[in-house]
């Protein structure tokens, strides 16, 4: 599980984003562990199937996050089609739930009313980013990348938006049994719209805390046609029944902005 408040640094020196672990910076960030199992709920992590990490820091310069997601799986599943295939999270992938300001709450719909009440009056209050790549050939990279999210007024209006463009810079490689996904990440706050999203920019700074989780949904069966996830992890505990996160904040962790971690940190 992942610290009650995860610290990510200030990094003088950027990571390459080509899916290779070997950046100084990375040195200065923890690991956290992506390993409580939301669905099935209350089911025991088999760590010969599944065994996920991850390294978060941010940079001043570019007013980004960076992520470092390392995933070592018994089977990688893709083949996901916009469209075309079943959803999104039935496929191997990571998702990052992002809160800007750590406000909680409900962010599946800009609804009005009970679907308001229930789902939420702003889908921007919270981002649920399903991250999802084709895995490349064994020692290779890729950096094209769709990153789902939900939005519209209510399950009558149902959007899903790609928004990649959240996520500048990109890559996944794959060696064996392992893959690592590397990536920057643009925050925005809660006033964003799709035709103004410079607007809703944040500028990150030393001091700031925000809801954050990650997560893994993991597919065990390449060979079952349509897709259907079997497991999903977290970084942090959710109550029963699990799997919240991708409709309130509530239960997301927290990340707090430093400029260094402390030496006994790293």
């Amino acid at each position: 599980m992942q610290d009650d408040t995860v610290l990510a640094p200030n990094v003088e020196v950027l990571p390459v984003v080509d899916g290779v672990e070997d950046d100084s910076c990375w040195k200065c960030a923890s690991w956290q562990s992506i390993g409580q199992v939301w669905i099935p709920y209350g089911a025991q992590l088999d760590t010969e199937d599944y065994v996920g990490n991850y390294k978060v820091v941010w940079s001043s310069k570019t007013n980004l996050l960076y992520f470092l997601i390392d995933v070592r799986d018994s089977k990688f599943v893709d083949g996901y089609e916009p469209g075309v295939t079943s959803d999104i999270y039935n496929f191997d992938i990571v998702e990052v739930f992002i809160d800007e300001d750590a406000s909680g709450g409900p962010h599946v719909f800009d609804g009005t009313g009970e679907v308001g009440r229930e789902w939420g009056t702003n889908a921007a209050n919270a981002f649920a980013y399903h991250i999802y790549a084709c895995f490349p050939k064994e020692g290779e990279v890729t950096h094209e990348h769709f990153v789902g999210d939900m939005g519209g007024t209510g399950w009558s209006d149902v959007k899903t938006f790609n928004r990649a463009d959240h996520l500048p810079d990109f890559a996944l490689s794959r060696t064996g049994k392992t893959a690592v996904w590397e990536f920057s990440l643009i925050v925005y706050n809660d006033t964003y719209k799709e035709n103004n999203k410079n607007a809703a920019r944040v500028t990150l700074t030393p001091g700031k805390v925000m809801g954050l989780s990650v997560a893994y949904c993991d597919n065990d069966h390449p060979e079952k046609t349509p897709k259907v996830r079997d497991f999903m992890f977290g970084s942090v505990r959710e109550p029963s029944p699990g799997n919240l996160h991708w409709k309130n904040a509530d239960y997301f962790g927290r990340v707090k902005l430093v400029s260094t971690l402390p030496k006994e940190s790293h």
